[in-house]
């Protein structure tokens, strides 16, 4: 398995946890999860020598997409973490471009 497969597994993994979590959350929890995401994505760059930050980045970028609509809309965290998970996974499971 390459060093891009490993990285999506991590990210699969991750978001699927992060679903799992924010299953049973209120709408006001919202900022506790950008923030609990921001933190696990950190490590993972720094655990990575910052090898995944353009997929953590997306993380963060989905998660907090999520909570802001959240917010402005009235749905429920589950439903726009589902959304953001779905997009996260399509743009994580295209591999980049040779450099």
């Amino acid at each position: 398995m390459g060093t891009f497969d490993d990285m999506k597994k991590t990210a699969d993994d991750l978001l699927d946890k992060a679903r799992t979590t924010v299953e049973g959350l209120a709408d006001e929890q919202g900022d506790k999860v950008a923030d609990a995401v921001d933190k696990v994505t950190n490590t993972i760059d720094e655990k990575t020598g910052g090898k995944a930050s353009a997929m953590t980045a997306l993380v963060d970028e989905a998660v907090s997409g999520a909570v802001s609509k959240v917010a402005a809309t009235g749905s429920t965290v589950t439903q726009k973490a589902t959304e953001a998970t779905n997009l996260v996974k399509d743009a994580v499971t295209k591999k980049p471009a040779d450099s």
